[in-house]
């Protein structure tokens, strides 16, 4: 996938991560919830950014209630125009369907990226220097720009591949975490 760009590689990580069977997909995000919560517990972490899992996305889910049990405040984000905004959200309820049916919260207490201890980073693609291809929108990498968290992409094994084509605007993670093992980069 070397000498792809980013819009194909997007298009057949895309195919290949929609073909993991739900089964296979449900261990592997319970895989990946340990790992995640594993790292938030050694790191003592007090507040994340989750994103709202859709489709075959790493389930969020199991995280997200996870630090309800355990009062790590969570803040999800709000598409709004070419950024996001991040709100604390205490419960599922509070997040509607919002920017291409992403649940997302309406309103609420703001957060701020510089508060934020660990942030989840949604991915299609994730290679070995930690870096990423999203969606295309550019979102995470202007969010990123400000933190003084972790960047942690969250992938199953089949997202990982060995080069990802960059720009001087593509913002490398810290960390990814498959359900096999934790790529650092940090």
């Amino acid at each position: 996938m070397l000498f792809m760009n980013k819009k194909n590689i997007r298009k057949r990580m895309l195919q290949i991560r929609n073909n993991i069977e739900k089964e296979v997909r449900n261990q592997k995000d319970e895989k990946i919830k340990e790992a995640f919560i594993d790292l938030l517990l050694k790191n003592n972490i007090k507040s994340i950014l989750l994103y709202a899992s859709i489709g075959s996305e790493v389930d969020t889910w199991r995280i997200f209630q996870f630090c309800l049990e355990n009062s790590i405040k969570t803040a999800f984000p709000k598409v709004m125009d070419t950024q996001l905004e991040l709100y604390w959200v205490n419960d599922k309820k509070e997040l509607f369907p919002g920017y291409k049916s992403i649940l997302e919260p309406k309103n609420g207490e703001k957060a701020f990226i510089e508060e934020i201890d660990v942030i989840a980073v949604p991915g299609i693609a994730f290679d070995y220097k930690c870096f990423r291809i999203g969606y295309g929108g550019g979102y995470y990498d202007r969010v990123l720009t400000n933190k003084r968290g972790l960047a942690v992409g969250l992938a199953y094994e089949e997202q990982i591949i060995d080069e990802i084509p960059t720009e001087p605007h593509d913002k490398r993670l810290d960390l990814i975490i498959t359900e096999e093992r934790v790529i650092s980069c940090v």
